[in-house]
């Protein structure tokens, strides 16, 4: 089945076939009035005979279109693929914090290092700086062993 035309492009098709019609128009009459009287007959014959033609060969083209690719039936029709794994927002917001931590130790001093002192309770050993002068956050691995120490504690 052909797929359907835009509303929108259909519009603009129209609009773009009545004005080229207008313009034929218009050449049409003045050569119509300079064709001799006896010949007037014969050429609004064959202007009308184009006319047909071109509407034959849209026609034409249409039903070939429409018989060219049958419709597939629901049971014939390839299956949906699985949705995704959608995970939880909250989860995410966790994860996002933990990066945006690894690469920037103003994040990780004034987001994520509250959080988890907050969570401990007690004093917590502050990770070590990677490189003096480093702006990048402490190392995945580091804030891993910060949150096994606060799972410890009762």
């Amino acid at each position: 089945m052909a797929m359907p035309v835009a509303a929108s492009r259909s519009g603009r098709r129209l609009i773009g076939l009545a004005i080229v019609a207008a313009l034929l128009a218009l050449v049409a009459m003045p050569g119509y009035l300079l064709i001799p009287p006896s010949w007037r007959s014969v050429a609004v014959r064959l202007a009308c005979a184009l006319v047909v033609a071109v509407g034959c060969v849209y026609v034409r083209r249409w039903a070939r279109d429409a018989l060219a690719a049958p419709a597939i039936s629901p049971v014939h029709a390839p299956t949906a693929p699985p949705p995704g794994v959608e995970l939880d927002a909250t989860f995410r917001r966790l994860h996002d914090d933990l990066v945006a931590s690894t690469w920037s130790r103003r994040y990780f001093d004034v987001i994520l290092w509250p959080r988890l002192s907050t969570l401990a309770g007690a004093e917590l050993p502050r990770p070590a700086e990677r490189r003096v002068g480093s702006r990048r956050g402490p190392s995945l691995s580091a804030i891993e062993r910060i949150i096994a120490e606060i799972e410890r504690r009762p």
